[in-house]
């Protein structure tokens, strides 16, 4: 597989803390494989992005940085930095804690600070849900070199039992001991969604987010417990969402392998345990795992077994041909129409733009984009060019993953990727639920996967032009 390399000036968030990245490695040293070229930064030298660790020679890491992966200078003894940069614990995409080098200037390079339970919101001061503070013994592995904390980790971060790996502090507690609250779907919905769309007395539905496992073809890794309870938390809502939408990343596999498509059968086999439609959207991992991968025919990664996989086992059961397509659900009374748009970032081209263009310019009460990458990944082919569409036209939210954690970076953009796939910041696994309210407005709630409960922070509502609600 060729190699991509891009210069890069990224901001990311790890347990509440803005951390800043500058392209660059400590000492001028040299961090992308031999066939990755790129101008240098700041003495520095080109920050490819990555899949593996194994994309990165040089001593280098495949870090979670800024809601992507990328090759970065590693810092296991702490003293390998140059002056202008300090080492830093973030998460590596194998859901380790690594420390890599990350730029002194204009940065708060802190991945979640020093104390271990002070960030825990409403629960314990030591326990959240699956994680448990640095005093709890647990099970996380202990780096080599590292002076660790009972829970296995250091630099502050909490053992998540669930995986046994390190992650920065919660911002919030959702689960556990007194943390999270209820969640109230509100009245009973009538009506039925099936794989071509269907009618509702109201919106009630979920959104599940990147689930894999943390290294390529580990399948006996994959996080099937997870993404299983997900679903059996869905299934046990009252009410129940009427239908689910995912956001992309359901395996790590070799793009040549069959991995990817005995990931997929472990996948649908958890999304069993939850008895509505669920529509999936494409993203990275079923194209080559690169974000700047653009799969299909006539596109510069052609077909590749994941994303001959991902048609077949994902698509097919819903009658859709193509990566991109439109699921119509509307009011059983004709009160409001509702168009869930399925952009293919990572399958784009012109017949893609120009069927994104005429779906949109059709009016609905509620217009739903559902895409893998955010607004940010803009490495990704069709993330850009979806965005320049989006903005001629009106529409509610855009739902999307790739990042592994939650978040409402802007107005009508909802970040969803905590569904099993190696954490990047301090919450936990889950999944949303979007609920249409009696004015008109459509509340936001991200739900706790092992507690089934609410996090009580991150609650809001939008109109359906996507104007925040009271």
């Amino acid at each position: 597989m060729k190699k991509r390399a891009w210069l890069w000036t990224v901001a990311a968030v790890a347990g509440g803390a803005a951390l800043g990245f500058a392209c660059g490695g400590s000492n001028g040293a040299s961090f992308g494989n031999g066939d990755d070229a790129g101008a240098n930064v700041d003495g520095g030298a080109a920050c490819p992005p990555c899949v593996t660790d194994s994309d990165c020679s040089g001593g280098g890491v495949c870090a979670q940085l800024g809601g992507d992966s990328y090759c970065a200078p590693a810092c296991p003894n702490g003293n390998e930095c140059s002056s202008d940069r300090q080492c830093t614990p973030v998460t590596s995409v194998s859901g380790q804690q690594v420390s890599v080098c990350v730029p002194r200037s204009g940065a708060v390079c802190s991945a979640g600070g020093s104390s271990g339970g002070s960030d825990a919101g409403s629960g314990s001061s030591d326990h959240c849900g699956s994680l448990v503070g640095p005093d709890v013994p647990a099970g996380c592995h202990c780096s080599s070199g590292k002076t660790c904390t009972a829970d296995g980790c250091y630099g502050g971060w909490w053992c998540n039992t669930a995986t046994n790996k390190c992650q920065s502090p919660p911002t919030n507690c959702t689960g556990g001991s007194g943390g999270g609250t209820s969640y109230d779907g509100g009245t009973p919905v009538t009506g039925s969604v099936g794989p071509s769309g269907g009618s509702a007395s109201r919106l009630l539905f979920a959104v599940v987010g990147d689930t894999r496992p943390p290294s390529e073809d580990d399948t006996a890794a994959y996080p099937t417990g997870i993404i299983t309870q997900i679903y059996q938390h869905m299934q046990a809502l009252s009410p129940s969402p009427t239908f689910a939408v995912s956001t992309g990343d359901y395996m790590f596999a070799a793009p040549t392998g069959s991995q990817g498509a005995a990931q997929l059968d472990l996948y649908v086999g958890a999304r069993a345990k939850y008895s509505g439609q669920v529509f999936p959207a494409m993203g990275n991992h079923e194209c080559t795992g690169y974000t700047a991968s653009n799969c299909g025919s006539g596109n510069t990664d052609g077909i590749t077994n994941n994303y001959t996989a991902f048609l077949q086992k994902m698509l097919a059961p819903i009658n859709q041909t193509s990566p991109y397509y439109e699921i119509d659900v509307n009011a059983s009374d004709g009160s409001w129409t509702s168009k869930f748009l399925f952009v293919a970032a990572n399958a784009w081209d012109q017949n893609e733009a120009n069927w994104l263009s005429s779906a949109m310019g059709k009016s609905t009460t509620y217009t739903f984009l559902v895409r893998h990458e955010p607004a940010t990944a803009t490495t990704a082919p069709g993330v850009t060019p979806a965005e320049n569409i989006m903005s001629q036209h009106p529409y509610t939210l855009s739902l999307v993953g790739h990042t592994h954690t939650y978040e409402h970076p802007s107005a009508r953009e909802i970040i969803v990727g905590n569904g099993g796939a190696p954490l990047s910041g301090g919450k936990n696994f889950g999944f949303a639920m979007i609920s249409q309210q009696a004015n008109g407005s459509l509340a936001v709630d991200m739900i706790d996967y092992s507690s089934g409960q609410a996090d009580p922070s991150f609650h809001f509502a939008v109109n359906p032009d996507g104007s925040p609600a009271p």
